[in-house]
């Protein structure tokens, strides 16, 4: 009996394959028997990954069979697959290279006949490469946006027949008293509404329920059904309109339930002196309560809500309701927000701010948004144009995948960067738009994996003419050396699943890189990794543990962080960084950096607030769920009242040092 010959690696395939004369084609058919020489047996046609015999397969078989061997080794499946199953394989006889396997498969072109295996391994195997084509359908990006039925029921939400009466609520919390705004039309009495307070029963008093923004620990317990458990007719829910749209596509709530407003205007939507007047916009000094809504600076659509009650004597009072924001000086400088600024003579007063308290502390003092934006924009336009600075930070790709043999004969010249941007449902887009303007219109992909499917529908709803003219359907773009992806913030949470969306949509074949982007500003620390990054819609609220000195916040209030793509962001991942635990991820070609875009306030953006505003009473709205940290936000907010006082009254402060108390005067709005 012949010595058998050793089975070939797929690595020792593809230097054999250079003996062959001729190009690597998987898809091309065997020769037809009437031209195939006459003395011409069936060889034996093992998988080059698995030995199994494919002698006696169609051609689209085989091909398909490879290919599914290839998604197995590719993306590195756990040693306990390749070892339990793949080395229990029978191996056939290899004589000839696999262009000749393929190509010259027999006289005719038989039935697949049964494996030539034990039956058990091969319905093992069918299972493995079942859950191996599950696993690829979780990141492959598919052409259809909303599913048709989906569609219908969201284009007749209006038709529908409105109920006769009330439907139940399973609902039994109360809301919370931090959630429920008061406003007396004379004393002794008072008119509620309730913000950001969908998760509870119905309120016997409240009609009215403000939204500030589409983030779901905002709108959490929203449904199509919810404001018919309250209400026949009414418009109940009062929000921006782009927020109002997203209610329809994603809840399918009646737009009749929905009180539409536009930034910037203001409305009276509860009359003191006729009860039965509907919500309407009015620049009057009726008795009454108004509100404007201000652009929030935090997602589209999100605002924050300026309340103003007039009584029936004609005296105001205002209150702030902030949601989550993220102030910039077209806020404060706002025509509705001026008057309240302490550098004015005689400001007027905010009787209560609730204030979004995500970041209450100094560790969080990162940089503007509008600069970490700048910085990366121009960190890609700068790793295209300039090859050493490329080659510095990214080396060269000189390694082949296991698939390069594949693809040899159509090789065209790979684009530079897949750039990945994290984003929650809504949000993070200002990033992308600030590359794509640095980068010359480089175009926008909607990813809809591990989504309804609507991401593109509810970015439509934006009415962002300019962001609607650069997001393509093409996920490879139409620009010369990059394109962007709005992904799931999971996808460039872990490398491992950056590595996955990048090579089951084999995007290895277009680029050379692939970049994740986490905008973050709680990963401001730089001591994120894989194993402690978090995945939620908003932002992890972080509190000084320590408590805040008055010099510390002067010190904080007095600088404006810097930040630089060279320091800053290439550094957290040098083209030597080894991840030993993770050998089967290729580190020069996909990378993760973490940036503090932020869409909520740094430490030094709420001091600069609470100190240029008159503000009566703040109240966190974050981190309230212990005394712990209330109290130790209160007393945050005890240093930053005592430093306006000083602003406005040359009050004495003297627990500060001479030094100090001169930088403290010498603060103003034009530093934020």
């Amino acid at each position: 009996m012949g010595r058998k010959q050793k089975q070939l690696s797929i690595f020792e395939f593809s230097f054999q394959q250079e003996r062959y004369q001729g190009d690597v084609d998987l898809t091309q058919e065997p020769e037809p028997a009437d031209f195939a020489p006459s003395s011409r047996t069936m060889e034996a046609i093992p998988c080059p990954v698995c030995a199994t015999s494919m002698a006696s397969w169609e051609m689209n078989v085989r091909v398909q069979h490879v290919e599914e061997c290839l998604t197995i080794t590719a993306i590195g499946e756990d040693s306990s697959v390749k070892n339990g199953v793949v080395d229990e394989i029978k191996k056939e006889e290899a004589s000839v290279p696999l262009m000749r396997w393929l190509q010259n498969g027999g006289d005719k072109k038989p039935e697949r006949p049964a494996l030539e295996r034990d039956t058990s391994l091969a319905k093992k195997r069918k299972v493995i490469l079942s859950a191996v084509q599950k696993d690829r359908l979780k990141y492959v990006n598919s052409r259809e946006e909303v599913p048709k039925r989906q569609k219908l029921r969201s284009d007749n939400v209006a038709d529908e027949e409105p109920p006769t009466e009330l439907l139940p609520s399973s609902r039994t919390t109360p809301i919370p008293e931090l959630k429920i705004l008061t406003f007396q039309p004379r004393p002794g009495e008072g008119y509620q509404i309730s913000v950001d307070a969908f998760h509870y029963k119905p309120h016997e008093s409240i009609t009215q329920y403000f939204l500030s923004h589409f983030h779901s620990d905002h709108y959490g317990g929203i449904s199509k059904r919810w404001p018919r458990e309250r209400t026949l007719t009414s418009k109940i829910i009062f929000c921006s309109t782009i927020t109002g749209k997203l209610l329809t596509i994603r809840f399918k709530i009646d737009p009749a339930f929905i009180f539409l407003m536009e930034p910037d205007v203001r409305y009276r939507f509860k009359s003191f002196t006729d009860p039965e007047e509907q919500a309407h916009a009015s620049p009057l000094r009726d008795p009454g309560v108004y509100v404007t809504p201000i652009d929030a600076n935090h997602c589209p659509g999100a605002v924050i809500f300026l309340f103003e009650s007039i009584s029936v004597k004609g005296e105001s009072t205002y209150k702030l309701h902030c949601g989550d924001f993220r102030i910039c000086p077209k806020m404060v400088f706002h025509p509705a927000l001026r008057p309240f600024q302490i550098e004015l003579k005689n400001p007027l007063k905010l009787e209560k701010v609730y204030l979004d308290t995500t970041y209450m502390s100094p560790k969080y003092n990162f940089p503007k948004q509008e600069l970490v934006c700048s910085k990366v924009a121009s960190m890609f336009s700068d790793l295209i144009s300039d090859d050493k600075l490329y080659a510095e930070w990214f080396g060269t790709q000189s390694q082949s995948r296991i698939t390069d043999f594949l693809f040899r004969g159509s090789v065209k010249k790979k684009k530079k960067f897949l750039i990945m941007v994290g984003t929650y449902l809504i949000g993070k887009e200002k990033l992308a738009i600030a590359i794509l303007k640095q980068l010359g219109k480089c175009p926008i992909y909607i990813s809809n994996i591990n989504s309804r499917g609507d991401k593109k529908d509810i970015i439509n709803a934006y009415e962002d003419e300019y962001l609607n003219e650069v997001i393509t359907d093409d996920d490879l773009g139409s620009h010369p050396n990059a394109v962007i992806h709005l992904v799931p913030m999971k996808i460039v949470g872990q490398a491992q699943e950056m590595a996955n969306y990048f090579n089951h949509n084999e995007y290895f074949k277009h680029f050379e890189r692939c970049v994740g982007l986490r905008p973050t500003g709680w990963t401001f620390e730089n001591n994120v990794t894989d194993e402690n990054f978090v995945d939620t819609e908003d932002e992890v609220p972080m509190v000084e543990a320590q408590g805040v000195s008055l010099v510390s916040t002067v010190s904080v209030l007095s600088s404006n962080p810097e930040y630089s793509y060279k320091h800053d962001i290439l550094r957290q991942n040098p083209p030597d960084k080894v991840d030993n635990k993770n050998r089967k991820i290729d580190k020069s070609t996909c990378k993760i950096y973490s940036l503090p875009y932020s869409e909520h306030l740094s430490f030094r953006e709420l001091s600069y607030f609470v100190v240029f505003f008159n503000i009566g009473e703040v109240i966190p709205t974050v981190n309230c769920e212990n005394e712990w940290t209330l109290a130790r936000m209160l007393r945050i907010i005890r240093q930053w009242e005592k430093i306006r006082g000083f602003k406005m009254s040359d009050r004495p402060i003297y627990e500060l040092p001479p030094g100090m108390v001169a930088a403290a005067k010498r603060l103003s709005l034009s530093q934020l």
